[in-house]
Formats: C-alpha cells, sequence, structure tokens
C-alpha cells in the first residue's frame, strides 16, 4: 500500500513539473513574440510577472534581459544576464547583450571588456561587423571626454598614362600661326610608388568643444620621371563645435607642394564646415574655403581663391546596403598682382559637381563610383590665343575596398580624366591605375 502511494506521490510531482516546464515554455515563446513585434513594453511586463518563478532559467532570462533593457530597464536586464554567465561562462550571445548594457548605462570602459572578450571568441563575420561598429561609437563618444590620437599609413603602386595633364598632340595655332609643342611638354606615362602618413590629436576643452589637430605627409615617386615626383606636406589645426545631430568644424590649413623635390607652391587657408543630419541615414554637410596661395617658381600664379559648396549623403536600407553621396561647389580665384597677363591666366570663376554611390557586397568588401566635373571660365583674354580661356573637366573614378582586418585596408583604383579647353594645349586625357593597403590605428 505504501509503494502504491509512494508511486502515486511521485507520477503528480512528475507531471506537475512537466506541466511547469511547458507552462514555463509557453511563457518565453510569448516574451519572444512579443519582442520580436516591437512590443518592447508588453513583451518587459509578461516576463516581470514571471520572474518569481522563473527566474535562473537561463532561456528565460535571457528574453527578459532583452525586454529589460530594450524598455529602458537596463540594470534589470543586466542582472539577469550575469545570471547566465554565473552559470554559463561561454555564453557569448549573454555577453554580446551584457557589453551593450554596459554601453547604454555609458560604461565604455566595462563595455569594451565584455565586446573584446566576445571578439576574442571567434564570432562570426555579422557579429563582428556589429561589434566593430560599437567600438567606433565608444571611441567617438570617449573623445568627448579624454585627448585622443590616431594614425595611418598607407604605401601604394601605380601606373599614370599622363603625370603632368599635358596635351598629346604637338601642333597647335596661336595668334602667331602654326606652332609646335617640344616632346617634354606632350603627355607622358609612367609607373610611380606612393607613401601617405598621417596622425590626428582631439582634445576636449569641455562638453562639446573639441580641439583638433592634423598633419598629413605624401609622396609619390615616379620611375622614370622624377621631375614630375610629387611630395606633399599639410598641417591643419581648429576647433569643432559638436551638437545632437552636427557639428561645426572651422580651423586653418598650411601646405606645402612640391614638384620634382623643388618647392613649387604654399597655400594658407581658413577651412569651415557645417554638417547636419536629419536622420539617422542622411547628413547634409557646407563647407567654406578662403585660401591664399604662393609660387614659388612662377610668381605671377600667386592667387587667392574662394570656394564655397553643399553636399550629402545617404544610406539606404536593403542589400548591398547602398550609400549615395554628392556635392555642388564654386568659387573665384583671382591674381595677387595687377598685370593683366596675371589676370589673364589667373582670374576664373569656378563650379563643379560630383556623384557617387557605396555598395556594401559584404562587411569586408565594398564597391565604390565617383563621377565628378568641374568647369573653369576665365575673365581675361589669353595673351597668347586672344581669346577667353574655358576649361571643362571631369573624372570618372571606380574603386574596390577589402578589409582583411579591422585596422587594415586594401584597395584599387582606376580613374579616367579628361580635360577639355578652348584652347588647344589644355586638352588632356589621363587613365590611372593604382593598388595600396593602408594600415589605420
Amino acid at each position: 500500500m505504501k509503494w502504491l502511494i509512494s508511486c502515486f506521490i511521485t507520477t503528480c510531482l512528475l507531471a506537475f513539473g512537466i506541466a511547469s516546464a511547458y507552462a514555463e515554455a509557453d511563457v518565453i515563446n510569448t516574451i519572444k513574440k512579443l519582442y520580436h513585434a516591437g512590443l518592447i513594453n508588453d513583451a518587459y511586463k509578461l516576463a516581470k510577472k514571471h520572474l518569481l518563478e522563473a527566474g535562473g532559467d537561463p532561456a528565460f532570462d535571457y528574453h527578459y534581459a532583452l525586454a529589460a533593457i530594450d524598455s529602458g530597464h537596463i540594470s534589470q536586464g543586466m542582472l539577469a544576464l550575469e545570471r547566465i554567465l554565473m552559470l554559463r561562462p561561454n555564453d557569448q550571445r549573454a555577453r554580446l547583450e551584457l557589453a551593450r548594457g554596459y554601453f547604454l548605462l555609458k560604461q565604455y570602459g566595462r563595455a569594451r571588456q565584455e565586446f573584446t572578450k566576445v571578439l576574442d571568441s571567434a564570432p562570426p563575420t555579422e557579429v563582428k561587423a556589429n561589434i566593430n561598429l560599437f567600438m567606433d561609437a565608444i571611441r567617438l563618444r570617449e573623445a568627448n571626454y579624454k585627448t585622443t590620437t590616431g594614425m595611418y599609413i598607407e604605401f601604394g603602386l601605380g601606373y599614370d598614362s599622363n603625370v603632368s595633364n599635358a596635351p598629346s598632340a604637338a601642333g597647335y595655332i596661336d595668334r602667331f600661326g602654326i606652332s609646335t609643342l617640344n616632346d617634354t611638354s606632350l603627355s607622358m606615362g609612367d609607373n610611380y610608388f606612393s607613401f601617405a602618413g598621417g596622425v590626428t590629436v582631439n582634445h576636449p576643452l569641455k562638453p562639446g568643444v573639441t580641439l583638433f589637430g592634423d598633419m598629413n605627409i605624401s609622396q609619390r615617386s615616379h620611375e622614370d620621371i622624377s621631375k614630375f615626383n610629387i611630395g606633399i606636406f599639410d598641417i591643419q589645426s581648429g576647433l569643432i563645435f559638436s551638437g545632437d545631430r552636427g557639428h561645426f568644424k572651422i580651423g586653418m590649413e598650411w601646405q606645402n607642394y612640391e614638384v620634382g623635390h623643388d618647392r613649387y607652391r604654399e597655400m594658407l587657408s581658413i577651412n569651415s564646415e557645417l554638417s547636419w543630419q536629419p536622420d539617422a541615414q542622411t547628413q547634409l554637410t557646407g563647407f567654406l574655403q578662403l585660401a591664399d596661395m604662393k609660387f614659388h617658381t612662377e610668381e605671377y600664379y600667386n592667387s587667392r581663391q574662394q570656394m564655397g559648396g553643399t553636399g550629402f549623403q545617404h544610406i539606404f536600407a536593403g542589400a548591398l546596403q547602398p550609400v549615395v553621396f554628392g556635392s555642388l561647389y564654386g568659387g573665384v580665384e583671382r591674381a595677387r598682382d595687377d598685370p593683366a597677363f596675371a589676370r589673364s591666366r589667373i582670374d576664373r570663376d569656378i563650379y563643379g559637381l560630383s556623384i557617387g554611390s557605396q555598395l556594401t557586397v559584404n562587411p569586408r568588401f565594398s564597391l565604390d563610383f565617383t563621377i565628378q566635373s568641374q568647369k573653369s571660365r576665365y575673365r581675361g583674354n589669353d595673351p597668347l590665343f586672344l581669346t577667353k580661356r574655358e576649361d571643362e573637366y571631369r573624372n570618372y573614378s571606380l574603386g574596390m575596398t577589402y578589409r582583411p582586418g579591422r585596422q587594415w585596408a586594401v584597395r584599387s583604383n582606376l580613374d579616367y580624366t579628361e580635360g577639355n579647353s578652348n584652347i588647344e594645349i589644355y586638352n588632356y586625357y589621363r587613365t590611372q591605375v593604382r593598388g595600396s593597403v593602408r594600415y589605420e590605428y
């Protein structure tokens, strides 16, 4: 008899346990459905109602944590995730959500630690890409509170079909009749090696105000035609005023431009940029530059230039995550010297536009295409051709970027440029092919 009673009690307990398990599973499924349907608050309320009896079950705690964090009860959700990790230290899914919780609480050091642990476990590519977005955001937000630095270094190889933007036809007609350009004034192609590097420093002065400094250096060395080697040294400094949806940046820039290892041009400019994001997918910009240019070899080219423009960028949802960007700009350039010869060669009005797109094939590989068109109308008659010069420049660029690692980028470019002018000697065509490797830190 006692044996029958024991069996009956055991059967009842098993039945009750199975029924409770089914009920708990049903609750978890309901919370999950509400959460994925976007009813976050309803999912949280239901999970909170069953917390006493279901808390401690990793499956319940995980979905309860998601609902709690996304409904604003971040600390409660993180406690549930910590319960999971006490039982399952290798549960990277829970650790990832814990890192996200620290990020939302602005505990960026703890968030970085947890994100790094997930990265060390070799997660899928999509997870890595999402973590890297958080890491980028952490660096940007930390920049509001402490001095940050960045650097890059890049090496490249390429071929240029026209290193000096020279015409391919030797004969032309000027006011003296038919003339001929010598061979050194015609288009020449050559292979080249390039190097570039730079450092950026940002120092916050107070919330929303940052002092920045940039220094960049680049060198392009040709295999045979060394007299057209190009070296550029550039340094900038200024202030960035940041808001919730954009920033205003203003600063000064000094640039030294060398050709064939001889100083060719210096530029001193004041640059400003206004950026505004009406939504998470769209960015609008405006810019203004006032520049003074001094030429060391041909002083009559000394000029002052004022340029301004506006641009946009929009990220579309869906396959390939297409990004479309473009800009419109215009300005004037005026000779600093008085002679009519200088004004006829320098004084011009400039206006142009560019438009392009980028397609993300996967988190490591992207394609981009850009078209640029610019027109220049000179104000005085050219003394050699007795007409006002008008130039039109067009550039078509196709690029591919592969990122084997977070800080590395391997890129290839194909560029075609054509310059059309009503004065023959300024017509030219140029094709460039280039490959490069870049490291950023």
